[in-house]
């Protein structure tokens, strides 16, 4: 539902997250480049409010207020990029997803070999608050490994880690199954660096055969079948000021 009054105002760097065109961060970016312009005037402070009616411009494009928030539960499959565009012209979930999501933003990222939950929002805010590793939002796996973690591995992963130059916080992992050279975990994690729970196996001279999402915060996949969609309730999201 729409309740924005055309006399109010709003923040611009806010006006061009909610358009979907990005998020706060990125159009703050743009401001500064000098890149977004208001009724003819370039703006750069993102503190600028503007009324919601007002005609804005982002590098050349016209965007529009957006006041109906929305999320998406996507089911992933392997072999596709989370990305809008690939450099190296590989598939991305973006040629597979209908026209209404084109504008949308996945939460985060799975790699191509991986599969499950994404969630896709219109709301370049909601994109990025679902993603800082400060607001602690877990993100659950299942883990398919060749071979098994011993009970030293299990306390130092569950301690955190330190592999190179990079710190992963502590994990909540469980075994759901060990049989011969193939077990099954339950990871948690709340900060998704690049590749995380596969380094983390690595590092233990582990691999990961399988990785599967099962949750992100309050969503759960479901019985999603792969490539299948469904719009959610986004306020299931304890989120600021978040109106839908």
């Amino acid at each position: 539902m729409n309740n924005t009054n055309i006399n109010d105002t709003v923040r611009i760097a806010k006006f061009i997250a909610n358009s979907g065109y990005c998020s706060r961060r990125d159009a703050e970016e743009l401001i500064f480049q000098g890149k977004v312009s208001v009724n003819g005037e370039i703006i750069y402070t993102p503190a600028f409010k503007v009324p919601y009616d007002s005609e804005v411009l982002v590098d050349g494009e016209k965007i529009f207020f957006n006041n109906n928030n929305e999320i998406y539960l996507y089911h992933k499959p392997k072999g596709l990029i989370v990305s809008k565009n690939d450099e190296k012209q590989r598939t991305t979930i973006f040629d597979e997803l209908p026209n209404n999501l084109q504008g949308f933003f996945s939460v985060g990222r799975l790699d191509k070999d991986s599969s499950g939950l994404l969630l896709l929002t219109n709301n370049g805010d909601i994109s990025r608050f679902l993603e800082l590793p400060k607001n602690n939002i877990p993100r659950k796996y299942q883990v398919v490994i060749n071979g098994k973690l011993t009970g030293d591995q299990l306390m130092l992963i569950r301690k955190g880690l330190r592999i190179r130059n990079f710190y992963y916080k502590p994990m909540k992992i469980y075994t759901k199954k060990s049989k011969k050279n193939i077990s099954i975990y339950e990871c948690s994690i709340t900060e998704g660096k690049n590749r995380e729970i596969r380094k983390v196996f690595k590092y233990f001279n582990l691999s990961v055969l399988d990785l599967f999402r099962t949750n992100y915060g309050p969503y759960s996949i479901g019985k999603l079948k792969p490539s299948e969609y469904i719009k959610s309730d986004i306020s299931l999201l304890d989120f600021p000021n978040i109106r839908s």
